[in-house]
């Protein structure tokens, strides 16, 4: 088990794989690091980071409420602590809200931006009942949520039950806080701040977050684009094969690190 102090007694846990390019993963609400189980195999080809944000996993519990400026000011104390000048972003779901709020404030720190699933506001209904109805659950029903979330995430049972046992280690508070200031978030006016090389990968129709791509492609003119057709949301999980053939060749074609 690795931690690493990012402030005065605060620790991250993390684990990572590989050599060559830094690639740093971010996980959406609750589920911590381990939702990139099968980007572990990425390893054969960069070296890949997978930190448990405050109050995720083994992480240490917050000392102030988090939010997605929180987080994202404090993966830039963990890219400090492991010496890391630049790196490579690779966000999931509404951890691309992270990731685009360190991209678009430390422009200088952040080689390649890798978004899955991602949004830059949620003013759809689905998707904003995705996230009130995840912060109630948290709050009354949160082994049914860590249940439903591991569900809808793969049918490995093993995996399923990894993720379960690892989500019930979250603080429930900062599990709200997560899903409530992904609500309330929005850099649309800030978008065209994005001018690293950029990879958005989208799940189809299945996708809540597909037509999401429409506000992108119009802010962002240099972005790529992949969807893998008639996909839900969870690709990293789901359709990790393809998912990580998308991530492999976009950094190897463009990484300099």
């Amino acid at each position: 088990m690795t931690f690493i102090e990012t402030n005065t007694n605060h620790y991250l846990y993390y684990e990572e794989y590989g050599q060559g390019a830094p690639v740093i993963f971010i996980h959406p609400p609750g589920l911590g690091y381990k939702v990139f189980q099968y980007q572990h195999e990425l390893s054969k080809h960069m070296r890949v980071i997978f930190p448990d944000l405050s109050g995720h996993g083994r992480s240490s519990k917050p000392k102030q409420p988090v939010s997605i400026s929180f987080y994202a000011n404090e993966l830039v104390r963990f890219m400090d602590s492991l010496h890391l000048d630049k790196v490579i972003i690779c966000g999931y779901s509404a951890g691309c809200l992270i990731a685009q709020e360190l991209a678009i404030h430390y422009r200088h720190r952040i080689e390649l931006l890798i978004l899955s699933g991602a949004y830059p506001i949620v003013r759809d209904v689905p998707g904003r009942l995705l996230h009130k109805t995840g912060m109630y659950m948290v709050k009354e029903h949160p082994n049914i949520l860590t249940t439903s979330l591991a569900i809808s995430h793969t049918r490995d049972k093993t995996l399923r039950k990894n993720l379960v046992s690892y989500m019930r280690k979250s603080d429930q508070e900062s599990w709200y806080q997560y899903y409530n200031h992904s609500l309330h978030y929005n850099c649309v006016d800030k978008l065209h701040r994005l001018t690293m090389p950029l990879l958005f990968i989208y799940g189809g129709k299945k996708d809540w977050t597909a037509h999401y791509m429409k506000e992108y492609k119009n802010k962002c003119k240099h972005a790529e684009f992949f969807v893998l057709p008639n996909q839900g949301h969870q690709l990293p999980t789901k359709q990790w094969t393809q998912f990580n053939e998308l991530i492999t060749g976009f950094v190897l074609n463009r990484s300099h690190l």
